[in-house]
């Protein structure tokens, strides 16, 4: 009776749970709520349309097939199961993990120049750096100006990532074999190889096949297997977690799996704790339900175990175990819950929903790339489920897993579109296998349609990744030009070692290092950035310095330039962006911009490009090799030439101002003896 009970609940929660996905999936909830771009918008209404038109005329053409050859087109598929299914199990996984790592590999080449274009993927390069160093931090540079980085914490005068230490440790492996943009290929190849081996248990042979697939083919996968993104090697140990708890409840003897369940979720939270909590919760009381309380202990006392390294790194970094370096840096507002962002934003359960509705809308597209909803197939398992007992478990652990990730992010403030909604990267795998239960329970239920099924599927896969799939990548390759440099190349061609090398950035790369060294904090940084022009910050940075160079104290000076700040953010100034060359830097609308500003925005107009991307290369002790550092003009960086007296100095800068122009590394005269001394005193 009790049993009765519990699976009556559950095929409630399941219906109610794909309508309430339905919804939030398929209604433009961001659009309504306003929390979309008019670009995105019209995307998504385009999207909405070729969807239409590409489903109304593969469905023609399947139909119509299937009408006309039916008993040919089943003998075509029988023929195609039985060799796909001939393949030994081990040769097809093998096969499928090399192409992934393959494509993977290549798309890094051609989209990214093997660099790494996000600024947290290039703050845990840096923190592999300092890893391969033997340390856990480095000490900060003297002249925070020249080399601080977004996401680089300097506290109790060393510096570090922000981020938690799982990553950066797997990237070691690929910076010692001078090889680092081929770390997230491998761990995606292994977590392809992973699906399978969870599919066959969940979902059967042909299943495990059919995901394996699938995964290869996954435009999502690809493009962040080719990044250097933590997501895909947090992905590679939740998906080890998923299969290890899988063959736990298969009745496996012993504790051995139980107990690489909690250390695959423990390494996950090493990269991403947060993601690795939410499948903790749902595989844990998966565990408890199909097994009992005890399983449920070892797999949470292994996970306790294994988490020993991070909060030992968290204690000997930021002084606390349970405190990470994002919270160091941004403060409170970087936690979890509804309360002013780090940027000064509210964040509400409001702006919340927007963006989880936003996330499912992506990956509704961006999944597959097919020309109908990617997501199509998830729904039709779930609505299988619900009326049917015996794929009902697979299928609830699958959509419990898919909306954990989605859930935990829905009380955290950040969101973004890097290569698509990767703040759902964990739903991936799960989404994968819904989708092969979705075309499963299609495939056995069709009968004499089962043709008219198989060719639409097909077709949308291949104008996926012939129309589709080359469009995306054309827009991934097209951003960010200027983080695909590579100066060492250059330098190395020119015979150039152990130089000090000015890279000319931006007006707003040059002022926001400024504020930092002036101890004004990350979230203030971005608060004021985005509220006071360009125009008011240069003047305030320069009053600082020019009471410092009368003797004021630091102290007092910091003082006076925080408290014009917060003056500045409280007045709600009529500020714009997008209008000048550096088009991160707010214009003041209600005042003509000064001469002195002026020449900061005719320095732009010559050309310039970005430092971010170069840190990463630097030592971080700053002592071997090149150094890369900000531009700040001959005046100030005679400053850090005092410190490198034995370095040739270079420029890399553009030759022009024009669109596309590339950086070249140009000799600079060294300071005069005289400035470089005063300086140094």
């Amino acid at each position: 009776m009790n049993l009765r009970r519990w699976r009556g609940w559950g095929t409630v929660c399941l219906a109610t749970l794909t309508v309430a996905l339905l919804l939030v999936t398929f209604l433009p909830w961001s659009t309504w709520l306003g929390f979309t771009d008019a670009e995105e918008v019209l995307g998504y209404a385009s999207t909405f349309r070729a969807w239409l038109l590409w489903t109304a005329a593969i469905l023609a053409v399947a139909l119509t097939l299937n009408v006309k050859w039916r008993d040919g087109l089943e003998r075509y598929l029988e023929r195609w199961r039985i060799k796909v299914l001939g393949v030994p199990d081990r040769g097809y996984v093998v096969v499928c993990a090399l192409a992934l790592l393959a494509a993977a590999a290549l798309l890094s080449s051609v989209l990214f120049a093997r660099n790494p274009h996000n600024v947290d993927s290039i703050a845990q390069l840096f923190q592999a750096r300092i890893f391969l160093g033997g340390s856990l931090t480095a000490p900060a540079p003297e002249y925070p100006e020249f080399f601080g980085a977004t996401h680089l914490v300097t506290h109790e005068g060393r510096w570090f990532s922000q981020y938690p230490p799982g990553h950066p440790a797997l990237l070691v492996l690929g910076v010692l074999a001078g090889l680092p943009w081929l770390v997230n290929p491998l761990f995606a190849a292994g977590t392809l190889a992973l699906v399978f081996a969870a599919a066959r248990r969940l979902l059967g042979e042909g299943g495990a096949r059919l995901s394996a697939a699938l995964y290869l083919v996954s435009p999502f996968a690809l493009f962040l297997s080719a990044s250097y993104m933590n997501h895909v090697t947090c992905g590679f140990f939740l998906a080890l977690a998923l299969y290890a708890a899988v063959c736990a409840d298969g009745g496996a003897k012993g504790s051995g799996w139980l107990l690489v369940t909690g250390a695959a979720l423990a390494s996950a939270a090493t990269i991403r704790p947060l993601e690795a909590a939410a499948w903790a919760s749902v595989l844990g009381i998966w565990i408890v339900l199909r097994r009992g309380w005890k399983p449920a202990v070892v797999i949470g006392a292994a996970c306790l175990v294994g988490l020993a390294p991070l909060l030992l790194y968290n204690g000997l970094t930021t002084g606390h175990p349970l405190r990470f370096g994002y919270s160091l840096l941004w403060g409170a507002g970087h936690g979890l819950g509804f309360h002013t962002d780090p940027w000064g934003q509210p964040f509400t359960p409001i702006v919340s929903f927007a963006n989880t509705a936003l996330d499912f809308q992506r990956l509704n597209v961006l999944l597959f790339l097919w020309p109908f909803p990617s997501l199509i197939f998830v729904f039709v398992a779930l609505l299988y489920a619900v009326r049917a007992d015996g794929s009902r478990g697979a299928v609830a652990l699958l959509a419990a897993l898919l909306l954990a990730a989605p859930l935990a992010y829905f009380f955290y403030w950040h969101r973004d579109n890097y290569l698509g909604p990767r703040f759902v990267f964990a739903s991936l795998v799960p989404a994968v296998m819904l989708t092969t239960a979705g075309i499963l329970a299609l495939d056995r239920r069709l009968g004499r349609w089962r043709g008219a099924l198989w060719v639409a599927l097909l077709s949308g896969a291949v104008v996926g990744l012939t129309v589709y799939f080359p469009q995306s990548a054309g827009r991934f390759a097209g951003r960010m030009l200027e983080r695909k440099l590579h100066p060492e190349l250059e330098a190395e061609r020119a015979g150039i070692r152990d130089a000090l090398v000015f890279v000319k950035v931006g007006w707003g790369s040059r002022l926001i290092p400024r504020l930092w060294a002036w101890g004004v904090s990350a979230s203030e940084t971005e608060r004021t950035y985005r509220a006071v022009d360009g125009c008011r910050l240069q003047g305030a940075l320069e009053r600082a310095d020019s009471l410092l160079a009368a003797g004021a104290d630091s102290s007092s000076a910091r003082a006076a330039l925080t408290s014009q700040l917060r003056t500045w953010r409280d007045m709600d100034l009529a500020v714009v962006r997008d209008v000048l060359p550096d088009a991160s830097v707010r214009v003041d609308t209600s005042a003509a911009l000064p001469e002195r500003c002026y020449r900061e925005v005719l320095q732009d107009e010559a050309g310039f490009t970005v430092y971010g991307t170069l840190i990463w290369r630097n030592d971080p002790w700053l002592t071997k090799g090149t150094v890369y550092a900000r531009d700040f003009g001959p005046e100030r960086n005679s400053r850090l030439q005092a410190r490198y007296p034995g370095r040739r100095s270079y420029l890399y800068a553009p030759l022009s101002g024009e669109p596309g122009a590339q950086p070249v590394l140009s000799p600079l005269a060294a300071p005069s003896r005289r400035v470089g001394a005063s300086e140094a005193e």
